[in-house]
C-alpha cells in the first residue's frame, strides 16, 4: 500500500490513479542505467518486459505528449491539416494499443482526403482560382467540412475506446478505465484535442512511455 501525493488517501501499491481524487500516482522507474538500452519498445510497438513497480506484465506503448492548445493553434494555422499529420505519425502504435479496435485505413484515408480537398477550398483564390463561383465554393465548403467533422468524430471515439481497452488492460485497478477518456460529449466538442490529453494522462500516469 502507499499513499496519495494528492489527497494523501491509502492506495493499492500498483495502482495507477488514485481512487478517491483521481491523480495520477504510478510513476515508472527507468532502467537500464547510464548508456544502456532503452527497457521500453520502439513507437508502435508492444513490450513483454515486466513492471518493475509490480511484478505485473502488460504491453506498454510509447507516444509523444504535446499540449492540446498547440494542437489547435496548427490545426487552424495548417487549415485543419494537421490533425492528418497528428494521426497518421501515431496510427501504428494507436492500433496497436487494443486487440480489439483498430481505426479502419479506409476511414484514415478519407479523412486525409477530406482534409486536404477542405484545405485547398479554404484556401479559395489561391489555388482554385477566381473563375469558380463563389456559391459554388460556399457549398463545397460545408459538405466537404461536414464530412470532414463525421469522420473525425468517427476516428475520435474509435481513439477513446482504444485508449480505455489499453488503460483497462494496463492499470491493475478498474480505475484507470473510469478516468481515461470518459466522456462522451467532450470527445465529440474537442476531438483529437480529448484524445491528446487523455495520452498526455496516460504519460503522467506512467501507463505510456513518453518519446521526444
Amino acid at each position: 500500500m502507499k499513499n496519495c501525493p494528492g489527497c494523501g488517501a491509502v492506495i493499492q501499491e500498483d495502482a495507477a490513479f488514485c481512487e478517491y481524487c483521481g491523480v495520477a500516482v504510478k510513476q515508472r522507474s527507468k532502467t537500464g542505467g547510464e548508456g544502456g538500452a532503452s527497457p521500453w519498445p520502439v513507437e508502435g510497438t508492444w513490450s513483454s518486459a515486466q513492471e518493475k513497480t509490480s511484478g505485473a506484465s502488460f504491453p506498454q506503448a510509447r507516444l509523444k505528449k504535446v499540449g492540446p492548445l498547440i494542437m489547435l493553434f496548427f490545426t487552424l494555422l495548417t487549415f485543419f491539416l494537421y490533425p492528418v499529420v497528428w494521426l497518421f505519425l501515431r496510427l501504428r502504435t494507436l492500433n496497436s494499443m487494443s486487440e480489439k479496435t483498430r481505426i479502419h485505413p479506409v476511414v484514415s484515408g478519407l479523412f486525409a482526403c477530406t482534409a486536404v480537398a477542405l484545405a485547398v477550398i479554404l484556401n479559395g483564390d489561391s489555388l482554385i482560382g477566381p473563375a469558380v463561383p463563389q456559391q459554388a465554393v460556399d457549398t463545397a465548403i460545408s459538405y466537404v467540412f461536414m464530412a470532414y467533422v463525421i469522420l473525425s468524430t468517427v476516428i475520435t471515439f474509435t481513439l477513446r475506446r482504444i485508449l480505455r481497452e489499453y488503460a483497462a488492460g494496463a492499470d491493475k485497478s478498474p480505475l484507470a478505465a473510469n478516468i481515461v477518456a470518459r466522456s462522451e460529449v467532450f470527445a465529440f466538442l474537442f476531438q483529437f484535442l480529448y484524445i491528446q490529453h487523455h495520452i498526455n494522462l496516460l504519460i503522467d500516469a506512467g501507463l505510456v512511455e513518453r518519446t521526444n
